[in-house]
């Protein structure tokens, strides 16, 4: 999981949720909600988040486009779900909003944003908005991962609610880790490159995928110079 730095919301989405504002009276108020999103306002959050994201999804670090995720609600839709405090117009709000993998009207996936469903707990969820989110969990070589602490009840719960050790999951990290490292036989001057690289984006404004476990897997292979 990599922090996400949220950023101006897209002026599609300033523009209809002004509109309401100019044609309300008092005998009619109106008031949009998300499931009132015209489809040209929701493509344009949808590519302001992936962008946002330098394409990747929010929970899982894969790779996404438009055509391959949706707009995910850090905090459900939903308010009467455990834990979870709504306020008004909160679905509509673009902090409130990410992409992650897969697309609305994809096949199901077993990982990340489905299983979560309307899961939250502001204690316990371990979420990309998160400045410390980074530091909160360990990746090993062999893909897997899990909390930096053991005492770290949060990272944990995270892990199990959006099913970040799913076979397929861990399967995709170990290919990347294995492909950037392992794979090119890098010296300890080109890992230390690498590393540093994981936090800079590509010409296309994208971050590689998986690069928070590929950075960390640098750090550990660095030691191994070390010894």
């Amino acid at each position: 999981m990599r922090y996400i730095s949220k950023q101006g919301q897209p002026q599609e989405l300033i523009a209809w949720l002004r509109a309401p504002a100019e044609t309300e009276s008092d005998d009619v108020p109106i008031s949009w909600g998300y499931d009132d999103m015209p489809t040209d306002v929701y493509s344009a959050v949808l590519a302001s988040l992936v962008r946002e994201q330098g394409g990747l999804c929010c929970y899982t670090g894969r790779r996404i486009t438009i055509d391959s995720s949706h707009v995910e609600h850090l905090r459900p839709q939903n308010p009467n779900v455990e834990n979870v405090e709504q306020t008004s117009h909160e679905d509509t709000d673009y902090t409130n909003l990410l992409a992650a993998f897969p697309a609305p009207n994809g096949p199901g996936c077993r990982y990340g944003a489905h299983p979560r469903g309307n899961w939250h707990d502001e204690t316990l969820f371990v979420h990309p908005l998160r400045r410390d989110c980074e530091n909160r969990f360990r990746f090993q070589l062999n893909g897997k991962m899990g909390p930096a602490s053991n005492a770290d009840a949060g990272a944990s719960e995270t892990i199990k609610r959006l099913v970040l050790n799913h076979a397929e999951l861990v399967e995709m990290r170990k290919a990347a880790i294995d492909a950037a490292i392992f794979d090119a036989k890098l010296s300890k001057a080109q890992i230390q490159r690498l590393r540093d690289a994981m936090d800079q984006r590509d010409g296309k404004g994208h971050f590689r995928p998986f690069c928070f476990a590929i950075k960390q897997a640098c750090e550990k292979y660095l030691k191994r110079f070390d010894k």
